[in-house]
């Protein structure tokens, strides 16, 4: 089993910079700023793990904020996706 690293930095980040800090992983990202279609462009890193189910099981509650999971690598053209 992988484990979740929390983050305790409060540090800002866009969006590409998460994927390049945590690449391959699931992040959970409190966002502090979307765009028009509603893509995060800017948040805080609360945790990051390889596995995506450990790091859902840990992603509530988060009283008062706005959070989103994004992942980081790439999906193979041949698995499918629901969102």
């Amino acid at each position: 089993m992988t484990s979740l690293s929390k983050t305790k930095t409060n540090e800002i980040l866009t969006l590409q910079e998460m994927y390049e800090r945590y690449p391959d992983q699931w992040i959970l990202i409190a966002y502090t700023k979307l765009d028009e279609n509603l893509n995060i462009i800017r948040g805080e890193v609360l945790a990051h793990a390889k596995d995506y189910d450990q790091l859902y099981e840990n992603s509530l509650p988060r009283k008062g904020k706005s959070i989103a999971i994004e992942y980081t690598g790439t999906v193979d053209d041949d698995i499918p996706v629901i969102l």
